[in-house]
């Protein structure tokens, strides 16, 4: 192989600075005609990461330079058990979810199951290796690193064609494919020799505003995004109000406070009166369905802050014409200016710290150690009580965000599903003391109260897999507020015998009853054969309120719909759906979005969209192993009820 002459050892700062800046994949529609020519990897979403070793000393830096050893200590720790005298690595540090699916939304939140996933090899021994072949560079970088840590790893080739490479990546869940031309050498700049196909849209965006929540004064509601046009001026690109846990709001709404500027200079940015701008300073990262013929994000969910990008980086990403089956113009970006890396430190970096780290320490640290998390507890799935804390996991942004503030009553499995459970409402003196909890007072016995559990962070989740709870309820309004719900609630519950289609068909005619009367609806499965109807409700409506208005409406509809019925007693249903208003009184709880049931698969309480409230709908098919996967590709269908509070309209 043509090596350049050896040279002395550098210092792998030094060596960093040699190869620097990173080679970036182009923007492509679909792969690579001439397939052949091209080797194909999954497209790992994450941190970019290029490393230099020596003699055990490891510098790690992002793309454009930012230091990233001290925010990913484990991944040094792997780094440094590497028996490599001189060596630059480039790859990606990512967090897998229990698919083996790289999830950003993990990364941020502070998971410390970091790994690096290394896909090239720059340097090694005093040979600069970046004329070498794509190829080449891969036999030499599986050789040299034939034995790694467990926190190490290399990329994954694909054997395949980049069609069916581009087809495993969508059904896995992944964010697409990367294509590398075999005879490429690695490049300083963004190329057309390694192309990005991708398989669930998302795009970095800065952020140049806020819009205030409806129920805190603490939070943002949601975020103004724009990215930087072909002009070089901002262009506004459309707000971002789903996929946020409770803290990173507030941590939005403390530090964009800092940045407030009396008018934005975006180009078409909304006249919102309730909007307030300020300076571009942050870039986060989105996923989407499309970009909108008016250049808006349809249906966006926050994923996360990139810390290691600029915001003058920041471009709409379009498809390049080389390779691709596309025909629009690629954007190319200017390289990095190499400068000295930047530290991290608390005051520089603008990362919010990871959940487990952001509270004060206390005795037990809030660290929640599962006892026998290879219990099975549902026996023909194979499924323990470790991957019930890793589904938890995966989901606890919009669980939290939905449960947050909440009296919840919570169902034990402890021995499995094929055992008896139990239900638990007062936690008393049961749960950790660092667990929030909430006293109701019960309506039917004077001066007497219950504590309630409330699950307002990712380790309350974690606590309660390992307590094997798997059936989560949640009451309909807060503590600050427990007279007031958020929302009104159909439940509709198909007779014995019946499946999810009798709910169905119910649902269906309950919106249009909605639709007619001007109010926004949101559906979600029961997790079993029943469906849930929840209407978004402005402030200051009482329980007896709601309970009032959907009573009145489930009996206009029972009084014309003879498969509908209101009778609570099973034996007088006679095999006709129940429409359960009373679910609306204070005190009564429905099943939590994204809460599982304690049923063969591990079903789950999806929202849903209207559209997918079809005869297909199966239930099942939303389950702990789908989910994470789910959100990711249409983010928080839930959300929606809280970003659409209405007033209820007098009824005739």
């Amino acid at each position: 192989m043509p090596f350049s002459i050896p040279m002395r050892k550098h210092t792998p700062e030094a060596l960093l600075r040699n190869v620097f800046p990173p080679m970036l994949a182009t923007l492509a529609e679909a792969p690579p005609r001439d397939g052949k020519s091209w080797a194909y990897e999954l497209k790992y979403d994450g941190f970019r990461a290029v490393v230099g070793i020596v003699d055990g000393s490891i510098a790690m830096w992002s793309r454009n330079e930012l230091d990233l050893a001290p925010r990913f200590p484990s991944v040094v720790a792997a780094l440094s058990k590497l028996k490599l005298p001189e060596v630059v690595l480039d790859g990606e540090i990512v967090v897998l979810d229990e698919h083996g699916a790289p999830r950003f939304q993990l990364l941020q939140q502070g998971d410390r199951r970091e790994l690096l996933v290394v896909f090239d090899i720059l340097w090694l021994d005093g040979h600069d290796l970046r004329k070498l072949t794509y190829d080449q560079r891969r036999a030499l970088l599986e050789k040299t690193l034939k034995r790694t840590p467990a926190a190490i790893k290399v990329a994954e080739t694909l054997d395949t064609t980049g069609d069916a490479a581009l087809e495993r990546a969508k059904k896995s869940g992944w964010e697409g494919i990367i294509a590398k031309r075999r005879t490429s050498v690695y490049e300083p700049r963004r190329s057309k020799e390694w192309l990005k196909i991708k398989a669930i849209n998302e795009q970095e965006l800065i952020v140049v505003g806020w819009n205030p929540s409806t129920h805190s004064a603490r939070e943002i509601g949601s975020l103004h995004l724009a990215v930087t046009g072909d002009d070089g001026a901002l262009h506004y690109a459309g707000k971002v109000g789903t996929g946020f846990s409770y803290k990173q709001r507030v941590w939005w709404k403390d530090e964009l406070s800092k940045d407030v500027i009396p008018a934005t200079m975006v180009k078409e940015a909304p006249r919102e009166r309730v909007a307030t701008w300020v300076r571009p300073r942050f870039v986060v990262q989105v996923a989407f369905t499309e970009w909108t013929s008016d250049n808006r994000l349809r249906h966006p969910s926050f994923l996360g802050l990139r810390e290691d990008k600029e915001v003058g980086e920041v471009v709409r990403e379009r498809v390049s014409g080389a390779g691709s089956r596309g025909s629009e113009k690629g954007v190319e970006e200017t390289p990095a200016k190499k400068t000295s890396p930047k530290k991290s430190s608390s005051k520089k970096s603008p990362l919010p710290p990871p959940p487990s780290a952001s509270r004060p320490p206390t005795p037990d640290s809030r660290i929640v150690n599962l006892t026998h998390p290879d219990r099975v507890l549902y026996p023909r799935d194979g499924i323990t009580k470790q991957d019930v804390a890793d589904y938890y996991a995966a989901v606890s942004e919009p669980m939290v965000r939905a449960l947050r503030d909440r009296p919840l009553a919570i169902e034990h499995w402890n021995d499995g599903i094929d055992k008896p459970s139990w239900f638990h409402q007062d936690v008393g003196r049961g749960a950790p003391a660092w667990v929030t909890s909430i006293d109701t007072p019960t309506r039917t016995t004077a001066h007497k109260s219950v504590r309630h559990l409330v699950a307002d962070t990712p380790e309350t989740l974690r606590w309660l897999a390992q307590m094997s709870v798997l059936t989560v309820h949640m009451w309909a309004s807060r503590g600050a507020s427990l007279d007031e719900p958020d929302w009104l609630v159909f439940d509709l519950d198909p007779a014995k015998g019946k499946g999810i289609e009798q709910a169905i068909a119910a649902a269906i005619i309950v919106r249009g009853l909605l639709d007619n009367l001007r109010l926004p609806s949101v559906p979600k499965t029961s997790g079993k054969r029943g469906i849930h109807v929840l209407v978004p409700l402005a402030g200051g409506y009482t329980h007896e309120e709601a309970n009032q208005f959907a009573c009145s409406i489930g009996a206009a509809i029972a009084a014309k719909v003879p498969e509908v019925t209101m009778e609570r007693a099973l034996n007088a249903r006679r095999g006709r759906l129940y429409l359960d208003c009373m679910q609306n009184a204070y005190g009564k709880t429905i099943v939590a979005p994204y809460s599982l049931r304690a049923i063969d698969g591990a079903p789950v309480s999806a929202p849903l969209k209207w559209d997918e409230v079809t005869k297909k709908l199966d239930p099942k098919k939303f389950n702990l192993r789908t989910m994470p996967g789910r959100l990711a590709k249409v983010g928080d269908l839930f959300a929606r009820v809280f970003e659409e509070r209405v007033k209820l309209p007098e009824l005739k």
